[in-house]
């Protein structure tokens, strides 16, 4: 079984390095019987959203058919299961995966959402791709109705599990709207509604997995962020997305402490582990 995250990375990379159009790759998922819209394979490619098992496999396979009839020498698209990659009949188009640096893994960043794959976008220009897509994402994420229910201890619950779980300073959920980050909930003094410059939640949205900053203070991209220079001095930020019922990222849940620390491989395990546990209550919220 290859994991969510992985097989949508495989598909990102294949698809970046034979310089297919993302047209292409929803014309010939839709051929081949997918049911979901321009936008939503959009989304996938870009790595902003999460689909079913069967989305991943056909877009896998759409994404091989262009690679295999264009004559590219690009690794495939992986797919969810060993027997689905057998059946495929693109088996040996699939590089072995691996998560260590010297081989597929998450260590490359994924699209970011105003890039092209090949020489067009498929939608039009960048820009207007980029705001159909964040179009999108918000009205999941207004459709979920968090936004209005303001602070439920169902969440609160799980912000202070998470924070006595990890003995760190905060946890809080933080949703991402237009221009602001609204915390849903918080266990502990860091976490305030801010502007999306200033939101590190914001990038954990735009990520494919967990983000981790050990010491913020040494890392040149947030060393001189505010939130880490002044204010609360926040040291330890470790956020994994969280998703709409049909997988927009909307959100995030996150762990801050002024302290610096290794976030080691059984901490991320952990924090998705509490992630999921957040995501069951979105989703459950968004049937009930």
């Amino acid at each position: 079984m290859t994991d969510a995250y992985l097989q949508q990375w495989t598909a990102l990379e294949a698809a970046r390095a034979a310089g297919i159009e993302l047209e292409h790759v929803g014309m010939s998922y839709t051929a081949m019987g997918g049911t979901l819209d321009e936008f939503d394979v959009d989304g996938y490619l870009r790595g902003l959203i999460r689909l079913p098992r069967r989305d991943r496999d056909l877009i896998a396979q759409a994404i091989n058919e262009i690679i295999d009839t264009s004559g590219s020498m690009a690794d495939g698209a992986h797919y969810s299961t060993d027997r689905a990659a057998s059946s495929s009949g693109f088996e040996d188009y699939l590089r072995p995966l691996s998560t260590d640096p010297d081989g597929y893994g998450f260590h490359r960043r994924a699209l970011r959402p105003d890039a092209t794959i090949g020489k067009g976008s498929g939608g039009g220009p960048a820009s207007d791709v980029r705001e159909d897509l964040e179009f999108r994402r918000l009205q999941a994420l207004y459709e979920s109705g968090l936004l209005d229910t303001g602070a439920e201890a169902r969440f609160d619950l799980l912000t202070a599990r998470t924070r006595e779980w990890f003995d760190v300073s905060s946890s809080s959920i933080a949703l991402i709207a237009e221009d602001r980050q609204v915390i849903k909930s918080l266990a502990g003094p860091i976490g305030q509604d801010l502007p999306l410059d200033l939101s590190l939640c914001a990038v954990t949205v735009t990520a494919d997995r967990t983000l981790v900053i050990p010491d913020a203070s040494l890392h040149s991209t947030y060393r001189d962020h505010p939130l880490v220079t002044g204010g609360p001095k926040v040291r330890l930020y470790a956020g994994h997305p969280l998703t709409s019922l049909d997988g927009w990222r909307i959100g995030s849940l996150c762990v801050m402490d002024v302290r610096p620390r290794d976030f080691t491989e059984n901490d991320v395990r952990d924090l998705q582990g509490f992630a999921q546990h957040v995501q069951d209550e979105i989703w459950r919220g968004s049937l009930g």
